[in-house]
């Protein structure tokens, strides 16, 4: 990227809610990049704290951020607030308590030029105010070409387990996110994995690069996992409308055994996540009376720790599958003593 070549504008567009605390280290980390050709756009969702003074200040101090007020309506809305607002050649969704590497932008850029692909996937550490550890590259552990272009359908068997779900890990080419005509779901939790899945099984390439771009907030109590116990059926709508889209769009057979095990993942990962005993209650319930059915789960679908609760599920014994989980939670609070 240097001489005459033009540099592609990178739209990089950040939900705010109430982030005040956290966003000038964040937002620095992206008006820093090494790569100077950005387009920052952030969405306030309806912030109470001081987020909104803080963004309309940078946007002061560096013509390149925009800033864009709405009622709160979760961050899917607010991505697609933004998404249609950009006019990069490139998008990176990015949250407002993360960080990003100085050079992350030229590498993505300069890969994604490279190899032609329409998604660049990346790995991220997760960090706090007084530890950090890097997160194991899911591709790599499931073998998945790395650091090369591929065609989903070549990984059809693992490639949902081998992308992690989250829209921040990604880089993508605008015109094919415009071609594929998906957009964020409106919900307050689980708002991304409908969008990051059917962009992946959409795509004509991806590169899986085997490098550590980003950090990724843990403890942060505005996140999902600090508002595990409200809005506890999103997950089961995402889930839905991913095996519903991907029966529209004609990709159901191909991806239905990567499509089944994501499920089994995400509801024992949100179930594990409720410490209320009434929220718990209704996702199970919710679980046990449609979405196995819905998503044709059986045993295959879920890793060893888990079949004893799904068997409970399975049996509509509420009661048991919460004493499981409540067993698989200690055991992991264990592990990280």
């Amino acid at each position: 990227m240097s001489g005459t070549v033009k540099e592609p504008l990178v739209s990089i567009i950040m939900p705010v809610f109430n982030a005040e605390v956290f966003l000038d280290r964040s937002l620095r980390s992206v008006m820093d990049q090494s790569y100077r050709m950005l387009d920052i756009i952030c969405v306030d969702d309806g912030s109470s704290d001081g987020s909104l003074k803080l963004l309309q200040k940078y946007a002061a101090e560096d013509k390149r951020i925009s800033v864009i007020r709405t009622d709160n309506r979760g961050a899917g809305s607010a991505r697609n607030l933004g998404f249609d607002a950009a006019c990069g050649e490139y998008v990176l969704f990015f949250d407002a308590d993360d960080i990003l590497k100085k050079n992350m932008i030229r590498t993505l850029v300069k890969t994604s030029v490279k190899r032609e692909a329409d998604i660049v996937l990346f790995g991220y550490y997760k960090f706090s105010d007084d530890r950090r550890m890097r997160v194991p590259f899911s591709p790599k552990i499931l073998n998945v070409p790395m650091n090369r272009a591929v065609s989903p359908s070549d990984i059809s068997d693992v490639l949902f387990q081998a992308d992690h779900g989250m829209p921040w890990n990604k880089f993508y080419r605008m015109d094919f996110l415009k071609s594929s005509g998906v957009r964020f779901q409106a919900l307050k939790n689980t708002n991304d994995e409908f969008f990051s899945r059917i962009t992946t099984v959409e795509a004509g390439s991806i590169v899986f690069l085997n490098k550590a771009l980003i950090g990724y907030r843990v403890g942060n109590t505005n996140s999902l996992r600090g508002n595990a116990n409200s809005n506890v059926l999103d997950c089961t709508y995402a889930l839905k409308a991913i095996g519903e889209e991907l029966k529209t769009r004609g990709k159901y057979d191909l991806y239905s055994d990567t499509f089944r095990k994501l499920a089994g993942y995400v509801i024992m990962l949100k179930l594990l996540a409720i410490d209320d005993h009434d929220a718990f209650c209704i996702l199970a319930d919710e679980i046990s009376e449609n979405v196995l059915n819905l998503c044709g789960m059986d045993e295959s679908c879920f890793e060893d720790r888990y079949l004893a609760a799904y068997r409970a599920l399975r049996a509509k014994d509420i009661s048991k599958a919460e004493a499981e989980i409540d067993l698989i939670r200690r055991k992991e609070q264990r592990g990280k003593r």
